[in-house]
């Protein structure tokens, strides 16, 4: 393996029905938060190969 990259991401987000969502006390009936991970990882790998014959390096 030569070498390789992650990535890490999170997302937040917030969502309400206008004035309902504003409300005091009722106002959380009408929200919803939602909330995400991701993670990624590509990784590099070279295989060497051995060559023998003179004419296989044209």
């Amino acid at each position: 393996m030569i070498g390789g990259i992650f990535l890490q991401s999170e997302n937040s987000t917030d969502t309400k029905v206008p004035f309902l969502g504003d409300l005091p006390i009722l106002g959380n009936l009408f929200k919803a938060n939602t909330r995400s991970a991701a993670r990624s990882e590509l990784l590099i790998f070279l295989t060497p190969k051995v060559v023998t014959e003179k004419s296989a390096l044209r």
